[in-house]
């Protein structure tokens, strides 16, 4: 399992006072925790953490450095934005371990333009953006991408019809809907069903 180093200070849980002080010195509070483990509130560099969290790199598997000591194995499995300034301001670090599956919410691409709307006039709308997911650390992907562009109107494309990897399982609704295609009015929708 390869892990992303980051390092982690821990720190009392304290007030918001001290919570303000931390992000002006450029840190984030957080806590790390899971199963069998009791939480532990420590901070991070904020720079760190917007490597972490870049574009793709979502579900990074970390390896928390607390204190200096290593072997913290860990995802960040929530955060908290500012409502104005869109700066993290808390982040929950879910303890993992290899063979443990983790609920993961994965982004939605999809490519190309369905020839419902292309050659037969219909519309196009995506529902989700994402997906729940369920996967060992190992196997998480960073998105779930598709081409679409066979795709006729009118067209329900569920959740349960998504292209996952082996390891890789729906933690939704298998109806969950992830795109469709109307036909256009008045179309007649003999070829349509696909």
């Amino acid at each position: 399992m390869e892990l992303t180093k980051l390092v982690a200070t821990s720190r009392v849980q304290g007030k918001s006072a001290d919570s303000k002080r931390l992000r002006k010195a450029g840190q984030i509070p957080a806590v790390y925790y899971g199963k069998g483990q009791e939480a532990v509130n420590v901070s991070v560099s904020a720079i760190d953490v917007r490597k972490v969290l870049a574009p793709g790199k979502r579900y990074t598997l970390l390896d928390l450095v607390i204190d200096g000591k290593e072997g913290n194995a860990a995802v960040v499995y929530n955060y908290q934005k500012d409502p104005l300034t869109q700066e993290i301001i808390h982040i929950d670090f879910l303890k993992i371990d290899e063979n443990t599956k983790v609920k993961v919410r994965v982004p939605v691409k999809l490519n190309g333009l369905p020839v419902g709307v292309k050659t037969q006039g219909g519309t196009f709308a995506q529902q989700n953006r994402y997906i729940q997911l369920a996967a060992v650390p190992t196997k998480i992907p960073t998105l779930i991408e598709m081409d679409i562009s066979n795709y006729p109107a009118p067209t329900t494309f569920y959740a349960k019809d998504l292209p996952l990897a082996e390891g890789v399982e729906l933690a939704c609704t298998p109806r969950v809907v992830i795109f469709n295609i109307t036909a256009k009015r008045g179309a007649k929708t003999e070829e349509a069903q696909g």
